[in-house]
């Protein structure tokens, strides 16, 4: 089936309903993956899988209720998105937002640095 496409700034009438509920799904999950993450039982690889699943059906809606189309961003990207939120749930708390915050950028450093290496070739 073909995927409708919508200039930019044109919804779908009848998007508006399913929109609610399903970018509040998609808010909820992410936001029990960000308390996860805070509280050390998601590792941020695995959060940022989860993330962008939880992205998913409230993409498809915005796309319809917007008419505006969304790219999918690598892991790297959605690793900082988290962070970010992360940083922003804790800013009540500066000081535990800056410890974990650092120790989600040294995760992220380490697995960029096990992609490189996976990615370089043999000599």
């Amino acid at each position: 089936m073909p995927t409708k496409t919508y200039p930019a700034g044109v919804a779908e009438p009848n998007a508006a309903p399913a929109l609610p509920k399903a970018v509040l799904l998609g808010l909820q999950q992410k936001q029990a993956i960000i308390n996860q993450v805070i509280e050390g039982h998601l590792p941020l690889w695995e959060a940022a899988g989860r993330f962008q699943v939880a992205h998913q059906a409230a993409r498809v809606c915005l796309e319809r209720a917007t008419g505006v189309p969304t790219h999918t961003i690598d892991n790297e990207a959605v690793c900082r998105t988290i962070i970010g939120w992360v940083y922003l749930t804790l800013l009540d708390r500066p000081e535990q937002a800056d410890r974990v915050s650092e120790r989600l950028e040294g995760e992220l450093r380490e697995q960029l640095s096990k992609n490189a290496l996976a990615k370089t070739p043999p000599r």
